[in-house]
């Protein structure tokens, strides 16, 4: 599954940049392999959490493709070898427990220790970077409400700021997604998330662009996703209202989409959102009826999202290039 996964991801990036291929120079062409370093890494780190390989495949799209991974083609590429090996880091933490004969408190002890080591890897590349006098991203460029318009409408990018942003129908998955992960009660996890959103929001420190940090925060936010995606397929009668979660944050992002976004590209953004709320509707009057019909529910939940990527990483990378 995961050379699949990796194919998949290789052959949407050829589509992707085949066109800027004569934009691509010397170190720059490590740029057209990173996104699928970073999609793979994800997809691998998501089999902690997720069963169902489809939704691991969007986690994977979502953190090296989304409009946060494209902010990094308008750097230097070494920011995003950073950004790439990332969710590698976090692999001895997440899979301690699959080592032989280790208490539990010895596990949780050490997955302690590790969940250190991907904040350790981005303070020592950057560390690594100023002493050879390079700076792949600007030190003073700094968090702003700019930042997130993405969440608000995943259709607009702005070159000059990293934009933490998703697809259209994956907002719909965060929401119930979230709801699992406040439940499960997962305290790391919880408090990496903490400490990223306030090294993104403090001043740089050790070399680190503090806007870097919510590499961790898109990282995370993108395997709760992953989740929704999961939790939605599988949701039964009794979970049904979890849904109408999912159809209200969609309709609320249309809303405040076409308020506050005069964009050309709004109605394409639009459109997206309401066939992205047609989709979880349709999962819920299944899911109502005590229907299993898994198939139907991916048939529209994933076609639809497939659909957002597409149009949305396409236009993202046009405007960039």
């Amino acid at each position: 599954m995961f050379i699949l996964a990796v194919l998949i991801y290789a052959s949407f990036a050829g589509w992707l940049f085949w066109p800027h291929l004569d934009k691509f120079i010397d170190l720059q062409r490590i740029l057209l392999i990173l996104p699928v370093v970073a999609a793979a890494g994800v997809f691998v780190l998501g089999r902690r959490y997720v069963n169902s390989f489809v939704a691991r495949f969007f986690a994977g799209v979502i953190y090296g493709f989304g409009p946060f991974a494209c902010s990094f083609h308008c750097y230097h590429p070494f920011a995003f070898c950073v950004y790439a090996a990332l969710p590698w880091t976090f692999l001895p933490a997440v899979f301690l427990y699959k080592l032989p004969k280790i208490g539990e408190k010895t596990a949780n002890v050490l997955s302690a220790i590790f969940s250190l080591l991907p904040f350790v890897f981005v303070i020592a590349a950057y560390f690594f970077a100023a002493k050879n006098y390079l700076y792949p991203i600007p030190a003073q460029l700094a968090v702003s409400s700019k930042n997130f318009a993405a969440l608000v409408s995943p259709i607009s990018f702005y070159v000059d700021v990293f934009s933490v942003g998703f697809y259209h129908t994956t907002l719909g998955a965060l929401a119930v997604g979230l709801v699992l992960f406040f439940r499960t009660r997962r305290s790391w996890t919880a408090a990496i998330f903490a400490l990223a959103v306030f090294l993104s929001l403090y001043k740089p420190i050790l070399n680190v662009p503090s806007v870097f940090w919510l590499s961790f925060v898109v990282l995370i936010c993108s395997l709760i996703i992953a989740e929704g995606f999961e939790a939605i397929i599988l949701a039964g009668k009794a979970d049904a209202n979890w849904l109408l979660l999912a159809t209200a944050v969609l309709t609320f992002q249309a809303a405040l989409n076409s308020v506050f976004f005069r964009n050309p590209d709004i109605i394409v953004s639009l459109i997206l959102s309401a066939i992205s709320i047609i989709a979880v509707l349709f999962v819920f009057f299944i899911a109502r009826g005590g229907l299993a019909a898994h198939y139907m529910r991916m048939l529209a939940l994933y076609s639809t999202a497939l659909l957002d990527v597409i149009i949305i990483t396409r236009n993202t990378i046009d405007i960039i290039f």
